[in-house]
């Protein structure tokens, strides 16, 4: 089991974004997106979100769509459903969300403590 400070995006913009501690396990990843998980990586992190979300026809996750173009100045694909954002080791295991991605999701959409 991993426990790592994660970046929780709901698709829902009536739900706020968020900064919590979670289990980094593959179970409750699942729970976090409602299915089952697909992995996008950029640099040194990485974000998960439903696998199936476009085809179950879930919410496009705009925030989540912003943060990625801000970061990375390109955006090749929507993503549906809630995300969840992580950072990653060098060997690829699951780190806590970097600090730099936590400073341009506050400024862009704001964040609030976990509930």
């Amino acid at each position: 089991m991993s426990t790592c400070t994660a970046l929780v995006i709901p698709a829902d913009l009536t739900k706020p974004a968020r900064i919590e501690t979670i289990d980094a396990g593959l179970a409750n990843l699942q729970t976090l997106v409602a299915g089952n998980i697909e992995a996008v990586t950029v640099d040194d992190w990485h974000f998960y979100l439903n696998e199936e979300g476009k085809i179950m026809q879930l919410a496009p996750n705009r925030r989540a769509a912003q943060l990625v173009l801000e970061e990375t100045g390109v955006l090749a694909d929507v993503y549906c459903g809630d995300v969840v954002v992580l950072g990653e080791t060098d060997d690829g295991d699951e780190a806590d969300v970097p600090e730099h991605l936590i400073d341009t999701a506050q400024q862009l959409f704001g964040l609030h403590p976990a509930a």
